[in-house]
């Protein structure tokens, strides 16, 4: 059961979203019938993000502005969960600023949480994108995580504050640490449990795609696919060192991994992926 008489915490992820937050702010109030407290997580933002924000909150005083200087989601989460969140039986919900949210997905999401008690977390699914019905299909089976949107028992939350678990600055996508934490059970030598997480089907999110063949799109999309592969030389690494350490183990910065495991950075034949791995490993070694 969750507690009806505080609002649901919810975390919108904001990195120069002057195009896309007030889209999302809006498809919030659809998604839940649930009071909601909005905390946008503005970080280093250079656009009118903050401005629009904060004349968005003078009429919808559930919206709040958070400031932060440093650029990075994963010290942003870092701040909602132990600077900001007050949980305890109600669900935390976490949703990038330039993705919409699907109507009713909140009440969907704390709605499967509610029927599956064993769940320390709770996804929804992508309704727009490339490949969408293989990424839902994958979800589905593997009951993934989606760090677009997602959403986290109260309990679990105070969990990580409690041991003072935090999120490595400098990650890039939380999706493969959170469902590590969530279907480890915020712990390193037990076994990986898929029912650690469950997928609310009627709850969904829509984001616009950036097309790599548009000519103003492809500085952007050359960025993102060399991005994919330093994340998936991370979460190797991370992977590493939550086992059997544990979570408390995790250092402040993602690249303090990186002179502990060179051996993870090897170039394999990936087809035109093989470029971009490239382009990481040198990121990654010049770190």
């Amino acid at each position: 059961m969750t507690d009806t008489a505080y609002p649901w915490p919810v975390a919108v992820f904001a990195h120069n979203e002057a195009r896309n937050i007030i889209a999302c702010l809006d498809s919030l109030q659809a998604a839940t019938t649930h009071p909601i407290a909005c905390h946008v997580l503005a970080n280093a933002c250079t656009d009118r993000t903050e401005a629009l924000v904060r004349e968005y909150a003078a009429d919808h005083p559930h919206v709040h502005l958070v400031s932060i200087a440093l650029g990075d989601k994963a010290n942003a989460w870092n701040v909602f969960v132990h600077e900001i969140a007050v949980c305890t039986e109600t669900p935390c919900f976490f949703i990038d600023g330039d993705v919409r949210a699907v109507a009713g997905s909140l009440d969907a999401m704390a709605q499967a949480l509610a029927q599956h008690p064993q769940a320390n977390g709770v996804s929804a699914l992508p309704q727009s994108g490339r490949g969408v019905a293989a990424f839902q299909r994958d979800m589905l089976r593997d009951n993934g995580v989606a760090g677009n949107l997602y959403g986290l028992r109260g309990s679990f939350v105070e969990r990580i504050r409690a041991q003072a678990i935090k999120m490595p600055v400098g990650t890039i996508g939380e999706d493969a640490l959170m469902g590590a934490m969530l279907k480890w059970d915020l712990q390193g030598d037990t076994r990986w449990d898929n029912n650690r997480v469950v997928v609310a089907r009627e709850a969904g999110f829509a984001f616009d795609s950036v097309s790599p063949w548009l000519p103003r799109e492809w500085k952007k999309y050359f960025r993102r696919r060399v991005r994919y592969s330093v994340r998936g030389y991370q979460n190797k690494m991370l992977g590493r060192a939550i086992q059997p350490a544990g979570f408390t183990a995790l250092p402040f910065h993602v690249r303090d991994l990186y002179p502990r495991y060179p051996d993870v950075l090897k170039l394999d034949w990936r087809g035109l992926n093989t470029l971009f791995d490239w382009l990481a490993i040198r990121e990654i070694r010049s770190a």
